[in-house]
């Protein structure tokens, strides 16, 4: 039940550079997923594991091992690259580990499955809280993923962009929609997955605003957007929740509860 590296043993060709081999990924990774899935969204996971677009997708993770990571220094190619990577890594997992239900009843599953990318081990807790949340600290437990002599350190995007968390997707229904990001144009894609997950997950519902938990998890994150109502402010169309929010008349907040169900459901 310990840790298991999912893109072992590494791939044994010229290392490509990090940010097209992490777009390949992505890109075959949910290329695999959209061939196995049928008209109702299900997706057929035992004909996925067995494909040749699943061993494609595999075979772009194996090569993750043997880039260099002291090449990625532009901020937007490190977002993108560990966007890809995070997505990439739920899904692959998911299929791994035989996950049929939800995530949450997967043991260990955020700290289990993971990648060996440029020679560091890191789990999909270790790319979001680690990495792309600037190691901060988790929900459950409260820890930060990385000690102050952990190697990985160094691998922390800082300062944190908050708009992430609409981006990368673990594998629950309530998480947004995967894409593929890319470092040219990663901060328009990231505009446009905070507004379309901001605007389908915060409606004013009997006078009181609901919005999804996530927003209750990670409201430390926004702060250096201006804070949570600032963000909301940015982001939400005109209509009644951006009125209320705006005019101070939404004084109560909900959260509606998390649903852990698989984002793609698997067909029975």
């Amino acid at each position: 039940m310990g840790r298991v590296v999912l893109n072992d043993p590494p791939l044994e060709s010229s290392p490509v550079a990090a940010t097209s081999q992490a777009e390949t990924l992505a890109s075959r990774m949910l290329a695999a997923f959209g061939a196995a899935t049928d008209g109702a969204g299900r997706v057929d996971y035992r004909g996925l594991r067995a494909s040749a677009e699943f061993a494609a997708a595999v075979e772009a993770a194996r090569g993750l091992a043997t880039i260099r990571l002291d090449t990625l220094t532009a901020r937007d190619a490190r977002l993108a690259f560990w966007i890809n990577v995070y997505n990439a890594l739920v899904l692959q997992a998911i299929v791994s580990l035989r996950v049929r239900r939800s995530v949450a009843r997967a043991w260990n599953f955020f700290g289990r499955a993971a990648y060996r990318v440029g020679g560091f081990v890191l789990s999909s807790d270790d790319v979001e809280h680690g990495v792309l949340r600037g190691n901060r600290r988790r929900v459950l437990p409260p820890l930060r993923p990385f000690g102050a002599t952990d190697p990985r350190r160094g691998l922390a995007l800082s300062p944190l962009d908050p708009r992430i968390h609409f981006a990368i997707n673990c594998g629950a229904r309530s998480c947004p929609p995967v894409g593929v990001y890319r470092a040219e144009t990663i901060d328009a894609q990231l505009d446009l997955a905070a507004r379309g997950f901001v605007n389908s997950e915060v409606t004013l519902e009997d006078g009181r605003l609901v919005c999804s938990r996530l927003f209750k998890w990670y409201r430390g994150d926004f702060d250096g957007a201006g804070g949570l109502t600032a963000f909301l402010l940015r982001y939400l169309d005109e209509g009644p929740a951006r009125r209320a929010l705006a005019n101070g008349v939404a004084a109560r907040v909900g959260f509606r509860p998390w649903d852990w169900s698989l984002h793609r459901p698997a067909l029975e």
